[in-house]
């Protein structure tokens, strides 16, 4: 079984069976109906992957998303939401978890796929006795998290525990320590960031080295053209500009704003959904500045593998997407990198 919220997971679960249980039947459990967890959906269907749907439990995460959309309302009154919602959040953590034991008491599996998220190993909590878990990467928070560290320094365990303890709002401390029983030291970390972790780590770690994505990608075609990653908001946006018409001109191209393609971060695709003012506000801001824009379908990483061409040159923060085109793409993609402050 996998436990999926957006096409990220989805990738990372299927190299994993791909590498090391090719025969393995897989089921995926997608978790929420934001549209990370609709393009899931779409794309197990599409992929006759069994899956079974289930709520989010973060009931906070849920609504601060919605009162994401709204910047242009005050501030205090946001926090002031938000901080009403923290007591009914934490309550909903536990009906959550009621509901999800009481629907999972029949089901059993074999392997359990997730990575450290909170709401996944809410799941895995719930889970009857007797499945092995496999962690995966999450995404950048792998790093930002530090939990290569900490998988070194204590294997699955403490990986589990740092994730939990990292992300805000905390889970109620007693379902952190469910989910963290539910770990060994015998169970694997399989993760794109091998490098981070010591070759003499005493606890099993396994590279994710995206072969399965390789053998997908096939010859794609590169246009030379520049695409810009956003950071939700706009954030940066004129600093990746001039970054980007700098590779233009570094790359012998004509240097052209209007020759740029701005893709949205998933973020922005998801609060548009949310509120259709929102992603006028920010669609105008990219036209206000001449560039070119687009909204990933279901996650970069998938609408590469499914699109004819690729762009030769990608502005871009530190994310796991970039880690996943440097292993896939090679050198036949230059990669701007920018540093978020």
């Amino acid at each position: 079984m996998c436990l999926l919220q957006k096409p990220y997971d989805l990738i990372n679960a299927t190299e994993y069976l791909a590498a090391h249980c090719p025969e393995a039947d897989m089921h995926a459990v997608v978790i929420g109906t934001h549209a990370n967890a609709v393009a899931v959906r779409a794309l197990c269907r599409q992929r006759r992957i069994p899956l079974t749907e289930v709520a989010d439990p973060d009931l906070y995460a849920y609504c601060a998303a919605y009162l994401n959309t709204k910047p242009h309302w005050p501030r205090p009154l946001i926090l002031f939401i938000k901080a009403a919602l923290l007591p009914l959040a934490y309550l909903y953590w536990f009906l959550a978890f009621a509901r999800l034991a009481w629907t999972v008491r029949g089901q059993h599996f074999d392997l359990v796929v997730l990575d450290a998220w909170r709401t996944k190993c809410l799941y895995a909590a719930a889970m009857p006795r007797g499945a092995s878990l496999v962690l995966t990467d999450g995404g950048f928070s792998t790093l930002h998290y530090g939990l290569c560290a900490a998988f070194e320094r204590g294997g699955a365990i403490a990986l589990i525990r740092t994730a939990l303890i990292r992300q805000k709002p905390l889970m109620p401390a007693l379902l952190r320590r469910l989910a963290i029983r539910r770990a060994t030291d015998a169970t694997p970390f399989f993760t794109c960031y091998r490098d981070q972790i010591s070759s003499d780590c005493r606890y099993p770690v396994l590279s994710n080295s995206y072969a399965n994505c390789r053998s997908l990608l096939g010859e794609k075609m590169v246009r030379q053209s520049v695409m810009i990653l956003g950071i939700p908001l706009l954030k940066h946006i004129d600093v990746y500009i001039a970054r980007a018409l700098d590779a233009q001109e570094a790359a012998g191209l004509p240097r052209d704003v209007t020759a740029i393609e701005y893709r949205f971060h998933p973020t922005d695709r998801n609060r548009a959904k949310l509120d259709a003012a929102y992603g006028r506000m920010v669609e105008r801001g990219v036209r206000e500045r001449g560039l070119r824009f687009s909204y990933p379908e279901y996650s970069l990483e998938v609408d590469f593998l499914e699109q004819e061409q690729i762009p030769a040159i990608i502005v871009a923060y530190p994310s796991s997407s970039i880690r996943w085109i440097e292993e896939v793409l090679g050198s036949s993609v230059q990669i701007v990198p920018m540093v978020e402050r």
